[in-house]
């Protein structure tokens, strides 16, 4: 089992940065990779689905 992500592995408090005293990860909290900041995981993105059958009619060429 992975041993549990505290406020000392975070980039802001090995650098100095921080300005919180706690123990546990705060929600700025970026890990450090090789010196460096390393970057957030993302959310994948997904495309959207259309539900053609329950939008409105459109009526092309009537009057205005």
């Amino acid at each position: 089992m992975p041993r549990a992500v505290t406020c000392n592995d975070c980039f802001f408090r090995r650098k100095g940065l921080c300005a919180l005293e706690r123990d546990d990860p705060c929600p700025t909290f970026r890990h450090m990779h090789g010196g460096r900041m390393a970057t957030p995981r993302q959310a994948q993105l997904l495309e959207p689905t259309i539900a053609r059958r329950s939008a409105a009619p459109v009526a092309i060429g009537a009057a205005r």
